[in-house]
């Protein structure tokens, strides 16, 4: 049976669930604040994806620049100034003046807050063991779904009333906050494992001819082509599904809260019943789920509330047991380069996605092509199967019988 965890410790889950809700918060915000920046500063669509896309590329970079160094270091003092830099781009955010500046602000963000989830689930691996590693790990990502429920509704309302800059100073305070909280929370890795034996942490080569960073790369890619078909979900059943655009917040809420309570109760099953197998099943239903949501016909509203949410559900089931594999798969003295690598992945990756989902979008059918998308989603879902097979977590990293 899965134990719970002692009030220590899901206290400092907790704060390092509050980092990845910021983070997250910080990044997702940008996207339905769209229309009010393009209104202040006078920008095109072209204009706007830039000032998205740069947190992404800039957020790859610093990932493959610090997956060199990552290890050398003790893991608090890394997760402290990592992100108190996200808490001072998010500040630079709110007071920028012009377009240009924003820019510069997200470059900065994006620096700092692309290296936070590796860095939370490296400390993540370090202070809870592997019979409850799993829960915690659904834990702390289902701070994205609370970002989504609460905290997108919350900044547009803000914006509305104060201004597009107003979430990203409330935000910058609450950040504050739990920083505060870490410093306090959470234990110095000073004397942890991971720096202990130096002549074992391995290098940015040694850690490429490794057969699970190779396996945990080309799977994330495979995680990641959900993304051709994330960032034009709500264009296509505006115009192929006849969705009202009033509707649309419904959806994404639901389908939020779904992946709220899967998170948690998937990340119990994969640590009572296994990883690999909540991770293969989640899988399964993935696969026919998004088959189905790109054939949603016109008219049907219900169903495509009742796809998106179990779309998001299966989705955060594969992702917990994901992330809680390739963390066993790694030893602690290389575990925090190893993440950062594999962050460095998934920027590039979902970046990649998204251009191929316009490059088939963009054709002269048109959201027609939606269902192409469903299929290349599924056949990636379908490799990940097996792909999932692969991966040899360490005899270490192994949960006791």
């Amino acid at each position: 049976m899965t134990k719970r965890f002692p009030r220590s410790e899901l206290l400092q889950i907790l704060v390092l669930a509050g980092v990845q809700f910021s983070h997250i918060l910080d990044f997702v915000l940008m996207m339905p604040l769209g229309p009010q920046l393009m209104r202040v500063f006078a920008i095109d669509v072209e204009s706007f994806s830039l000032l998205v896309s740069v947190y992404t590329l800039a957020a790859a970079g610093s990932c493959f620049l610090a997956s060199l160094v990552m290890d050398r270091f003790d893991r608090k003092k890394v997760l402290t100034t990592v992100y108190g830099g996200l808490v001072i781009g998010t500040f630079l955010c709110g007071v920028a003046p012009n377009f240009t500046l924003l820019i510069l602000a997200r470059i900065v963000t994006g620096i700092f807050g692309g290296l936070l989830q590796s860095i939370i689930l490296s400390v993540l691996g370090d202070l809870v063991p592997v019979g409850r590693r799993g829960q915690a790990t659904g834990m702390v990502l289902a701070a994205f779904a609370v970002a989504s429920v609460v905290g997108v509704p919350f900044g547009l309302e803000i914006a509305n009333r104060f201004g597009w800059n107003a979430p990203f100073l409330t935000l910058g305070v609450i950040s504050l906050i739990n920083l505060l909280l870490v410093h306090k929370l959470i234990p110095s890795q000073g004397a942890g494992s991971h720096l202990q034996g130096t002549t074992s942490r391995g290098n940015l080569w040694s850690l490429l001819k490794n057969s699970n960073t190779r396996v945990a790369a080309v799977l994330t890619v495979c995680m990641m082509s959900t993304f051709a078909m994330f960032p034009f979900i709500s264009t296509f059943l505006v115009q192929m599904v006849g969705v009202q655009e009033s509707q649309l917040s419904l959806i994404y809420l639901t389908g939020g809260l779904a992946s709220l309570i899967a998170a948690p109760l998937l990340g119990w099953l994969a640590d009572r019943f296994g990883a690999k197998l909540v991770f293969v099943l989640c899988s399964v239903f993935a696969c026919g789920s998004v088959i189905a949501f790109s054939h949603i016909p016109h008219g049907a509203y219900h169903l495509a509330i009742i796809l998106n949410m179990f779309i998001a559900a299966v989705g955060v089931g594969r992702m917990t047991p994901f992330m809680e594999l390739i963390n066993r798969s790694v030893t602690s003295q290389n575990r925090g380069s190893f993440m950062t690598l594999i962050a460095a992945v998934q920027q590039l990756s979902a970046s990649g996605a998204s251009y191929l989902g316009g490059l088939i979008l963009g054709g002269g059918a048109g959201f027609q092509n939606f269902v192409v998308i469903g299929w290349v989603v599924a056949l990636s879902i379908v490799v990940s199967i097996g792909l999932i097979f692969l991966f040899k977590p360490l005899p270490s990293q192994m949960a006791p019988a």
